[in-house]
């Protein structure tokens, strides 16, 4: 038993007696490569998270979109009156990319050091399993509470969400055979709470509640200057060069605020984007900053741990990194790259960058402020928009955070740390697309351990992390059973 010698929770026993076969039903759903970029196994995925749901009490079935299928289990209290909780995940998983740097195969569970390394063993598999193992121990022991619970499980959250984005707007092609209803999300509007097990704990290891995420819209730039790449002896100078150009562009997308001293002598790119209009409705609250007062100071570690020479602002670590909206560039790609050199002007450049939102702001507005910017600095340089997430965010003093707040204290034995947002972005404000949760709590409780790995090669979840999810969606599901939510 991990955090504190205190059961936590009735189940606490029979976790610990069915441990074991927990592992061994999470290791099964790990071997299956469920890639949603490429549509790599994602239907047995699917037949397999909703075989898991109901061999561990609920009922279960396959919600079909035009995407990938969701997965809906459910344990219905007998009291009308109890509240009714949605467990939110995602059976997709990123890529295996780079095999060779794997210490162990990516679709292999292997455990090394307390940890169970896989791709998805952290994100997100080895996170919403736990709920439904949580509801079986509960039963086995006897003790589960008047609860009413729901896990709503998508496949398309590492590609965009499209398909839980149908389900909730009740869009043509769902088909939800437990449902007799054309409403949107039928299945879950009567929700009190959504409860999102995702991401990695606060880098303290402590246990961690979040009452949001920011969100996130990906952009390319792209200009062509010539019909060819030139020879830069014959060219170079009077012809545009379309590397140098797109530069400029990417570099008045931010400038330097204050508490930033760009004589510093790093390059140039400052701490805050330099948009017109890009911060327009941006909503923090004085409970936000007393929560971000209160972290840990540790950006000196941070600093440490990665190498860096500098950060790109003097202000606050996790006041820049929670409450701000970025521009981030994540790749660029102009010109000649192979080995030695090839003295041209390139003709093309790209560059692919995000944008991760803080609340109140609108990933299409935002959008459209980006394309204005653009248009003013270059008029040839092309704007295309990816995919995204809005922000999502629940007031702190909401009357759903107590169950959980005592829930984790009580079987990690330490005071939760409080975040305004996740520094990440997930699909939960998709939920408040639907009339009936627009006003719903959404609350993001990660059970993974901060050095999971996520979308990285060695991808890893530590058992007692796994164990500890168990626990706390139990003693929460005690917990809340009594709330007034």
């Amino acid at each position: 038993m991990s955090g504190t010698d205190a059961p936590a929770s009735a189940a606490d026993p029979a976790i610990a007696e069915r441990l074991d076969d927990y592992r061994e039903s999470l290791f099964d759903l790990l071997r299956l490569p469920t890639v949603s970029a490429t549509g790599e196994g994602m239907d047995a995925g699917a037949d397999a998270v909703r075989d898991l749901l109901a061999d561990h009490g609920l009922d279960a079935r396959r919600i079909e979109t035009d995407r990938y299928p969701l997965v809906y289990g459910e344990r219905v209290a007998d009291d009308p009156d109890a509240p009714t909780v949605v467990f939110y995940g995602h059976y997709d998983v990123q890529p295996a990319e780079h095999p060779e740097q794997w210490e162990s195969p990516p679709f292999e569970p292997t455990v090394r050091d307390g940890s169970v390394y896989c791709r998805g063993a952290g994100d997100n598999k080895g996170q919403f399993v736990v709920h439904a193992f949580a509801l079986d121990a509960l039963s086995a022991a006897d003790a589960m509470p008047e609860v009413t619970v729901k896990l709503l499980v998508e496949g398309g959250e590492e590609s965009g969400s499209l398909g839980l984005k149908a389900y909730l707007d009740g869009a043509d092609g769902i088909e939800d055979p437990g449902i007799d209803s054309d409403a949107p999300a039928a299945a879950i509007r009567d929700a009190d709470l959504i409860y999102v097990a995702d991401g990695p704990q606060h880098r303290s290891g402590r246990p961690t509640l979040i009452y949001g995420n920011r969100g996130i819209i990906t952009f390319q730039l792209d200009l062509e200057t010539a019909n060819a790449d030139l020879h830069s002896g014959n060219f170079g100078g009077p012809v545009p060069n379309a590397a140098t150009e797109l530069a400029e562009v990417v570099a008045s997308l931010t400038e330097y605020g204050e508490g930033t001293d760009p004589e510093r002598g790093y390059p140039s790119g400052g701490d805050r984007v330099a948009v017109d209009g890009f911060h327009d409705g941006i909503e923090v609250t004085d409970a936000d900053r007393e929560l971000v007062d209160r972290l840990p100071d540790d950006a000196d570690e941070v600093r440490e741990e990665l190498d860096l020479t500098h950060f790109a602002t003097e202000r606050d670590y996790y006041e820049r990194l929670l409450l701000e909206p970025t521009v981030t560039v994540n790749g660029l790609d102009a010109g000649y790259q192979g080995a030695g050199s090839k003295t041209i002007v390139p003709r093309t450049a790209t560059a692919k960058l995000d944008s991760r939102l803080v609340p109140g702001q609108d990933p299409d507005t935002v959008f459209e402020r980006i394309e204005e910017h653009v248009a003013g600095v270059h008029p040839d340089v092309e704007v295309t928009e990816g995919t995204g997430f809005p922000p999502m965010k629940t007031p702190v003093g909401s009357p759903a955070t107590p169950p959980v707040l005592d829930a984790l204290s009580a079987v990690w034995g330490e005071d939760p740390v409080e975040l305004p947002v996740l520094g990440g972005s997930l699909p939960a404000a998709f939920f408040r697309r639907v009339d009936a949760l627009a006003d719903v709590p959404v609350l993001v409780v990660p059970y993974a351990n901060p050095d999971q790995g996520n979308h990285s090669p060695n991808e890893h979840l530590d058992l007692n992390c796994f164990e500890n999810g168990i626990r706390t969606t139990a003693a929460f599901l005690e917990r809340v059973a009594d709330a007034d939510l």
